[in-house]
């Protein structure tokens, strides 16, 4: 009997069923449940995973469900069975057309199975002989001898392969963390705002090194991930698995492809952002870098303020460069992102609000023009010299050379003497003052002219503008003269006084001037005199106690 009238023979029950309930098959979809006509669900008939057909209806079945499953379960024992794939046929017959292979009926095709695809009945099922006939190709050579020895031997080759690049990259990290160590310092720089050390050479060196490390783990865990799908998907009792990798993987690279194609507007907006930001601050840079050397000055502004007005039109820069790109942020605009946004906003507000007193106050400091660094002053019963400014603090280094740290809202607050500002400036010279009382026993023109000649004998006190003196207050004992001195040397303050005072006591030894409480010596008598011996003459002696009598006139009558 020949294989056509065998397939009619086991295709009458098939015909009386198609009678009576048409078959629902039709191409597949990429979805795996699609409404039928009558409304029921649609089921994917497969063969080793792969999609065949889209099953619409029951028919003669518990379900559905029920009927693909016979269906693939047919094929599957065609597929493993010896009879040569050019033997599958289809025979038309009364109302439906028959697929299957000598005395095997695989499944059947109806009219309505071609209408609902808008296609012919024999048409269709050439369709569907051709895609069977190469399923069953692929599985049996999928499921050959030869194709699980090829298997193997990739399954080796790829062992081989993913030793060799796991030792291949364990070998190299320790060199890429060496050289890392090596740019320490040299081609890593430390972040610096201002004179505010943000990171380190050793804090950014450490962190290349941890994204480093990350990505060679990252890099080892795909190729892991790789093999094992790879070899996974060669055999068929794992293939399932392999494939199932494989498809997350795909599905994953292709959602984040997407994603990233559809934010490239996006990052081209912040790319150009970032570079006009970029070139205002290189400009910035320049601008204000030539006017700090005098290369060209602009009216009312001083060189001091170039570098500070660089570093807060960097800042500005940089904030309304954030701000401008904020909203082109992966997911900038969901409810989480914004959540986050304002609670940062939040700590910052009420965290940092002595930071941002100390900013203002240290914009103020700079543009007020109250010091510079280098000049001596004195603030907060602190003087020393200006160590270092910033928006936050200024440090102090005191003539102790102690370095003293305050904030710039207190300086803003205090007043500040600037002993250098107006030599610097102005040249114009700093006063040094100091108070001798004399008794009225001393003229007040040789003290004048001692006083005078003892500030000129100092070092750094100034010929012209000439010393002078004042006084300042006649006392009961005593006169209260002022000396006044000019020097240029605001840093040499104490060792100026230090070197006066000798000074006088020189001169006022020298002259026979004795410095003492004029209390004292106005009561004074039969006492030796506070003149050191070497300033005494060699005849000096100790003058006795004056002793009067007095009669009353009693007496004397």
């Amino acid at each position: 009997m020949g294989k056509h009238w065998r397939m009619i023979i086991l295709g009458f029950f098939f015909a009386s069923i198609v009678a009576i309930t048409p078959h629902g098959l039709t191409q597949p979809t990429p979805t795996s449940s699609l409404a039928s006509a009558n409304g029921s669900s649609s089921v994917t008939a497969r063969l080793d995973e792969q999609p065949l057909f889209v099953i619409q209806t029951k028919g003669l079945a518990p379900s559905i469900e029920k009927r693909a499953s016979d269906i693939e379960q047919r094929i599957e024992q065609f597929a493993k069975s010896t009879v040569p794939v050019e033997s599958l046929d289809i025979l038309d017959i009364e109302g439906a057309t028959l697929v299957g292979a000598e005395n095997e009926l695989l499944f059947g095709i109806t009219d309505e199975d071609a209408k609902a695809v808008g296609k012919t009945r024999q048409a269709l099922a050439k369709e569907y002989l051709q895609k069977l006939q190469q399923s069953v190709a692929n599985y049996r050579e999928v499921h050959s001898v030869e194709s699980r020895i090829k298997a193997s031997i990739i399954a080796v080759v790829s062992t081989v392969g993913l030793i060799l690049l796991l030792t291949l990259l364990n070998k190299i990290a320790p060199h890429v963390y060496q050289w890392l160590d090596r740019q320490r310092n040299h081609h890593i720089p430390n972040i610096r705002f201002q004179n505010l050390e943000l990171v380190s050479s050793s804090q950014l060196s450490g962190f290349l090194k941890i994204l480093t490390k990350l990505f060679f783990r990252v890099l080892a865990l795909l190729a892991i991930f790789w093999y094992f799908a790879l070899v996974l998907s060669l055999f068929p009792l794992t293939r399932k698995f392999g494939r199932t990798m494989w498809g997350w993987f795909d599905s994953q690279l292709e959602r984040f492809s997407r994603a990233f194609i559809g934010y490239l507007p996006n990052l081209m907006t912040i790319v150009l952002i970032v570079i006009i930001a970029y070139c205002a601050i290189r400009f910035s840079r320049f601008f204000f870098s030539a006017l700090s050397r005098g290369a060209f000055n602009l009216p009312g502004f001083y060189p001091e303020w170039a570098q500070p007005t660089h570093q807060l039109l960097t800042f500005a820069i940089i904030a309304l460069a954030f701000a401008s790109s904020f909203f082109y942020l992966p997911n900038a605009k969901s409810p989480a992102f914004q959540g986050v946004s304002i609670f940062l906003g939040a700590l910052i507000s009420f965290g940092a609000t002595n930071a941002i007193n100390n900013i203002f106050a240290g914009i103020t400091l700079i543009y007020t023009r109250a010091f510079i660094v280098g000049d001596r002053v004195e603030v907060a019963d602190t003087l020393g010299d200006i160590e270092d400014r910033t928006l936050l603090i200024t440090r102090i280094r005191t003539i102790n050379q102690e370095l003293v740290t305050i904030p710039n809202s207190i300086l803003l607050s205090s007043n500040i003497v600037n002993y250098s500002a107006l030599i610097r400036e102005s040249n114009i010279s700093l006063t040094l003052q100091t108070t001798i009382t004399i008794g009225y026993d001393v003229l007040w023109r040789e003290l004048h002219r001692i006083l005078i000649a003892a500030a000129l004998a100092t070092t750094d006190i100034l010929d012209t503008p000439e010393p002078f003196v004042l006084q300042t207050s006649l006392d009961d004992y005593y006169v209260s003269y002022q000396l006044k001195a000019f020097t240029n040397h605001s840093k040499r303050i104490e060792f100026i006084y230090s070197e006066l005072h000798q000074n006088i006591q020189d001169k006022c030894n020298e002259a026979g001037i004795e410095i003492m409480s004029p209390h004292y010596t106005a009561l004074r008598d039969g006492n030796r005199t506070a003149i050191p011996d070497n300033y005494l003459p060699l005849d000096y002696k100790i003058s006795g106690f004056q002793i009067d009598s007095f009669k009353s006139s009693s007496d004397q009558s």
